[in-house]
């Protein structure tokens, strides 16, 4: 019973001295709780940017419809933000991920409104949920309201639905590239763990009095470590094509390019941890700290549209959020959130600062 008391409060003492193993056990808990239950306890509806194509001879029927989804409010926000585009630019910036959906009015919908049918169409991209869950079917409410407006019956105001994509995305499809992003995020960051454990064990000092770089050894381990992520890579590829038919329909050099860079992004943070945490217990709570809010607020498992506005800022800082629309963009060509310029520039600026600060503060003990 001595024994186990001595041990006891050994353990204790270890446990309170080590203050970043006390916020992470106890703060960041409560922190988890109330960041994720604001972010998803009442998401809201998001205000979607339509781009409205106004042919000739219809310009007081496309002012009618414009009016008429500017006036849909719910919890005092405008649902629609309406742009009247030219054909071309719209489509352009509804395949960039710019705009929610393009209508558009067909020609000489002015002289004969009210007497004869006309088809409205809608294109939008259907690999984003929202799109159908939520702006497809308020579109229906507002072209029902104006079409009951004009005359009850026949009906003379159709919505004809039109996909921007080749082949409608599942589910699967989506969720494959996030997974290797994921993936690619738990390699990297938890990288950092065996060089806390090897300096603990006193084989990064020794190394200290060996002509050996700092920069040296962290490029070897990216280079062990990236051999690691291409097969876990291709992996997850093969699976996914063989066991649900998950297609890539991009350039193979192109995958293996964000791969690689999107290792040297999470496996920089890794050292970057491990160049300042000097314990692996009080290491691990920091990356978990840093990985699942990445691994839920990055477009892993569903769209970072849906995530209310407030959250947004966040979002756009996580490097995982670029890995992931680059991968998607490649591998299943997904609606992009961002041109893969961005994608790749952001990745890029990530792994400069975060090997910069590594290789500049590294400790050998």
């Amino acid at each position: 019973m001595k024994s186990l008391k001595s041990i006891f409060i050994a353990n204790y003492k270890q446990f309170v001295r080590d203050r970043a193993a006390l916020f992470f056990s106890f703060i960041f808990p409560i922190m988890f709780i109330l960041i994720f239950g604001w972010a998803f306890s009442d998401p809201g509806i998001k205000t979607f940017e339509i781009g409205l194509v106004v042919n000739d001879g219809s310009y007081e029927s496309g002012s009618i419809i414009s009016e008429s989804m500017h006036q849909v409010v719910i919890d005092d926000d405008n649902v629609f933000e309406v742009e009247v585009m030219e054909r071309d630019l719209a489509l352009d910036q509804l395949q960039d991920g710019n705009i929610d959906a393009m209508i558009v009015v067909p020609a000489n919908m002015d002289s004969s409104l009210g007497t004869s049918a006309h088809g409205l169409e809608i294109y939008y991209d259907p690999s984003q949920t929202s799109r159908q869950q939520i702006l497809v079917p308020i579109l229906r409410e507002v072209i029902d309201q104006i079409d009951r407006s004009i005359q009850s019956s026949p009906e003379l105001i159709k919505l004809e639905e039109y996909s921007i994509q080749s082949k409608d995305l599942r589910y699967i499809d989506y969720l494959v590239p996030g997974i290797l992003g994921m993936s690619l995020m738990f390699t990297g960051i938890f990288g950092g763990i065996p060089v806390i454990q090897q300096r603990q064990a006193g084989i990064i000092r020794r190394l200290g009095c060996t002509p050996l770089r700092r920069s040296m050894l962290v490029s070897g381990e990216l280079a062990f470590r990236m051999i690691i992520v291409i097969l876990t890579a291709f992996l997850i590829i093969f699976v996914g094509r063989l066991a649900f038919d998950v297609q890539m329909v991009g350039n193979w050099l192109s995958l293996c390019g964000i791969v690689i860079l999107g290792t040297l992004v999470f496996s920089c943070i890794g050292y970057l941890i491990a160049a300042f945490v000097r314990t692996e217990e009080g290491a691990i709570p920091i990356i978990n700290a840093i990985t699942f809010p990445m691994m839920f607020l990055s477009g892993t498992f569903f769209e970072v549209s849906n995530m209310p506005s407030f959250i947004e800022p966040v979002v756009k800082i996580l490097p995982l959020t670029y890995v992931s629309d680059a991968l998607r963009q490649i591998m299943v060509d997904g609606s992009p959130l961002h041109s893969m310029t961005i994608d790749v520039a952001v990745m890029a600026a990530w792994t400069v600062v975060c090997l910069s600060i590594t290789i500049r503060f590294f400790r050998w003990d």
